[in-house]
């Protein structure tokens, strides 16, 4: 077979088909995308971004300026061409949370931005610091040995439109791992709600003891109500309070006010004389939950705020007990490589030493096919010493070598994982 013919066949085809993909005629990406998107913000939702940059690639990282613990918030990212001001196509990306003591509380690296955005929902377990760590790719002229079609690579999009790539210049920066801690607070929440009687507001909040909810052991959930315009306590609130999470519900209700010549309105069954009411249950089943408050006054409250109604989420926690969640450091394998993926370092350890004669195995930890492809130093370019040709999930490659000297690989699939072997 007409190896050299077959391939240009191949890359034709590929190139149709990645044409067929982006040619929409109604869509325009001479807007910036991720502008739309934070366009979309709320006055209730404020957010926060940062910016770091490497090298003249960067990433704009986007996040709630509050996060509570246990709800579904956005974590938005962008990486571009700082020195051009445009996105960078055709990135491949892994992304991963790190928890407070160091586990990893969501990791994916099957990741690609076509257009160099990468936007996730994404829930905090616990309140604390989390560091969301970017490892970011470029798609370089190569993959498994076959030439990638100019649409498929990387560039800076200064035209603004995908389909218009021949004016882009090309940006095969390799690749660029960036961290950005955030802070999230606990499930307590306040929130300031306007009273139905005219010029009334009230602040409402919810705490929980203890504040990490776990299944079986008793939780009292507290509402605190106070005047907006003083700080002080509201007297006299009347609550009604319902706890839900699919099929369970768990609700009160207000008790039947008897026949009286000056009736007084019964609109809870709880009631804060200091405007605290509370509720202890001990939930069943880990999850999260919705806390629905309806408050109402009677004729001796202060303010008269009328009615106000208000939601917060909870996250219950199973009762596994008090697990050791320091960061897991598997003990080193000895003569073993674990193949993690487009999250840097890609290779762990990335610098292995071994003896002559000594036998490496690589094990590819990941959820994806990745290769162990000798190559020429500080370049991409085979050099034919080894290769493991593509391993699937749980597979492993044994490579001994023997002859001293150093041994720079790389992954065919994703050129930017590279590594190296010292062997003396």
């Amino acid at each position: 077979m007409n190896t050299t013919r077959f391939m240009g066949i191949s890359t034709t085809v590929l190139s149709i088909a990645l044409i067929a993909l982006f040619v929409q005629p109604s869509i325009d990406f001479s807007q910036n995308v991720f502008a739309e998107q934070n366009s979309m913000k709320t006055d209730s939702v404020k957010l926060i971004e940062r910016t770091l940059t490497q090298d003249d690639v960067s990433i704009e990282f986007t996040v709630p300026e509050t996060i509570v613990a246990g709800t579904l918030v956005p974590v938005n990212a962008k990486v571009t061409d700082s020195s051009r001001l445009a996105n960078l196509s055709h990135t491949d990306w892994a992304y991963a949370i790190i928890g407070p003591n160091g586990e990893i509380v969501h990791k994916t690296t099957t990741l690609h931005g076509h257009f160099g955005i990468m936007n996730f929902k994404d829930s905090f377990s616990e309140a604390g610091t989390y560091t969301v760590k970017y490892t970011v790719s470029s798609s370089g002229p190569f993959m498994l040995g076959d030439p990638v079609p100019e649409l498929g690579q990387t560039r800076a999009v200064v035209s603004g439109d995908l389909l218009k790539f021949t004016e882009d210049p090309i940006n095969n920066f390799g690749s660029r791992s960036f961290e950005f801690s955030v802070n999230v607070v606990n499930q307590g929440k306040t929130v300031t709600l306007a009273g139905s009687e005219p010029d009334t507001e009230i602040i409402v909040t919810l705490s929980t003891q203890p504040e990490r909810i776990v299944v079986g052991e008793p939780t009292t959930l507290l509402i605190d109500v106070n005047n907006a315009k003083t700080g002080e306590d509201a007297r006299h609130v009347d609550g009604l309070l319902s706890i839900s999470r699919g099929y369970y519900h768990y609700p009160s209700t207000s008790g039947d006010q008897p026949n009286a010549p000056i009736p007084i309105p019964l609109n809870g069954a709880y009631h804060g004389h200091r405007g605290v009411i509370s509720s202890t249950h001990t939930f069943s089943q880990a999850g999260t939950y919705l806390i629905t408050a309806d408050l109402n006054v009677v004729p001796y409250s202060n303010p008269l705020f009328g009615e106000a109604s208000t939601r917060f989420v909870i996250q219950v926690f199973g009762n596994e007990g008090t697990k050791d969640v320091m960061q897991q450091i598997d003990s080193v394998k000895e003569n073993t490589v674990d193949i993690v993926g487009l999250e840097s370092p890609f290779y762990v350890p990335n610098i292995i030493q071994a003896s002559i004669g000594e036998t490496i195995v690589f094990d590819n930890v990941d959820g994806n096919q990745h290769t162990v492809t000798s190559v020429k130093s500080g370049t991409t370019e085979y050099d034919g010493k080894f290769d493991s040709s593509l391993l699937q999930p749980g597979e492993k490659f044994e490579l001994t070598l023997n002859e001293k000297g150093n041994y720079d690989y790389f992954c065919a699939l994703h050129t930017s994982m590279q590594g190296s072997i010292i062997v003396s």
